[in-house]
């Protein structure tokens, strides 16, 4: 087996450790496997956090700048990030 076909194999095997998705820019946005539960877990604790919402995950960033429908479609591209944020109103009365 040849050095090329070792290096092919080696990245392979490396790029099924991580999360890809492609940018309408040409460039590929890469996080490990673990960064899917962080931005999914980010993206909740953003929801109707107003203000004090925390800084919004790469990742959720990168599914909504996608080439592959697969990201925009899904959940991590969600709607607008300003709207999930806004404050949910009281309706306790």
């Amino acid at each position: 087996m040849g050095l090329r076909v070792r290096v092919r194999r080696l990245e392979r095997e490396a790029r099924e450790e991580f999360l890809e998705i492609p940018q309408k820019g040409g460039t590929v946005a890469r996080f490990p496997q673990s960064a899917g539960m962080d931005a999914y877990i980010n993206w909740f604790d953003r929801m109707g956090a107003g203000e004090d919402a925390p800084p919004e995950h790469p990742l959720l960033v990168a599914a909504r700048n996608p080439t592959d429908p697969f990201w925009s479609e899904g959940i991590y591209a969600g709607n607008d990030p300003d709207e999930w944020v806004k404050p949910i109103e009281d309706l306790s009365e």
